[in-house]
């Protein structure tokens, strides 16, 4: 008896503590978040959550909102574990397909692109067709994915497809619209295209997102530099730098100077200093992007290995 009243008053703890890790992570505040996050960590560590498996989920998902991708991998990892060996069925499947959905994303970010379709196709296949929003989730992850492997086709169907999801069923969830519309903005700029139509994703995700998260927020610095990128497509130099400009300040200001999404703002900065006739500006920008995303990627990525290269042959002139 005793043993069961202490399980379920830390399966409670573990809830709260991802309520208001979930919160902080909507309002920007990343410390306070990982903070709780940790917490929820502990208290699941002592508890059986066998029959709890959404837990573990939701603690992948609060790590990777966190961008703390091997935190996020390890709850993910026994959340499959967990779920693989329970019956199948609705509850068990929609569970399982998150927390594959979650592992894909960060096989993504870590360049193990084979192992990362393998897990969004299967939580493709686990996803029932009537629930449009965790439709609408795995065909945005795959979509990420086909972009990022340079099957353009491919992702924009995903895309359209996520968008459907969403739009043409009553889904009302205005974020998720806005990562649709984001990522549609960031196909457009993988493609060189100089066209409206990207312009017009970001500035809509931007608008979606300002509305319901404030203008200071990481995710609409996010869509701002996707912004700045179909800005530089276009050739609205002055435009694009001054956007790009505006989300590095944001990401700095709530994520830190040593983050990811700060190196990827300097990369697209240095490139404009490169145009505009300022090399020495360009190579600052360079090193320090190397230097934050050595951090968060380590020396072997693929991303910093090209970066490695640019800065090389930069020397070498």
């Amino acid at each position: 008896m005793f043993e069961r009243v202490v399980r379920r008053h830390r399966i409670k703890v573990v809830r709260r503590c991802l309520l208001r890790g979930a919160y902080c992570r909507r309002r920007g505040w990343y410390a306070e978040g990982e903070r709780w996050a940790r917490r929820a960590g502990e208290v699941a560590g002592q508890v059986d959550l066998t029959g709890h498996a959404t837990l573990l989920v939701d603690l992948a998902s609060l790590w990777h909102g966190l961008t703390r991708y091997p935190q996020a991998h390890e709850w993910a990892r026994r959340a499959v574990e967990s779920l693989a060996s329970a019956p199948a069925g609705g509850g068990r499947d929609a569970s399982l397909a998150d927390a594959l959905i979650r592992m894909g994303d960060i096989e993504r970010r870590q360049a193990r692109h084979t192992t990362a379709e393998a897990h969004l196709r299967r939580a493709f296949e686990l996803v029932d067709e009537a629930d449009r929003p965790r439709g609408a989730a795995v065909r945005l992850a795959l979509g990420v994915l086909c972009k990022e492997l340079g099957r353009y086709g491919e992702a924009e169907t995903h895309y359209r497809g996520a968008l459907a999801c969403l739009e043409r069923h009553g889904v009302d969830d205005p974020l998720a619209r806005a990562d649709v519309l984001h990522n549609l903005a960031g196909l457009a700029h993988a493609r060189g295209d100089d066209g409206p139509a990207g312009e017009h994703h970001a500035r809509a995700a931007i608008e979606i997102r300002r509305g319901v998260l404030g203008p200071r927020h990481d995710q609409v610095a996010a869509d701002l530099a996707v912004l700045g990128a179909v800005l530089a497509n276009q050739g609205r130099l002055a435009a694009a730098e001054e956007t790009l400009s505006r989300a590095l300040d944001i990401f700095v200001e709530r994520l830190g100077a040593d983050h990811y999404e700060v190196a990827v703002c300097q990369v697209n900065l240095a490139h404009l200093d490169d145009l505009q006739g300022r090399p020495e500006e360009a190579g600052r920008r360079y090193r320090d992007a190397l230097r934050v995303k050595h951090l968060a990627l380590g020396p072997d990525h693929p991303e910093v290995e090209r970066l490695s290269a640019l800065l090389r042959a930069r020397s070498e002139r």
